[in-house]
């Protein structure tokens, strides 16, 4: 997948939902929400697709995004 291919990828099938759920996570607008994101070093490692973010749903991106901003550290989940 080329790198326009995946920004594509992530914004028709992932940000959508992970706007969504940043917004009732944070109780935020989805307008303030996307602002936060595309601000973030998260959308930085997410839109990095060797790092295989973009698997991970987007209540777990959520989640990841929420303590990023809390703690400034982005938490990679184990994988099982």
């Amino acid at each position: 997948m080329t790198e326009n291919q995946y920004i594509a990828f992530l914004g028709i099938l992932i940000l959508p939902s992970l706007v969504a759920e940043i917004g009732k996570r944070l109780d935020i607008s989805e307008a303030e929400a996307t602002e936060r994101l595309y601000r973030s070093e998260f959308y930085e490692k997410l839109a990095d697709e060797r790092l295989k973010l973009w698997h991970y749903s987007p209540v777990m991106l959520g989640e990841m995004f929420e303590t990023a901003e809390k703690t400034g550290e982005i938490p990679y989940p184990e994988e099982a």
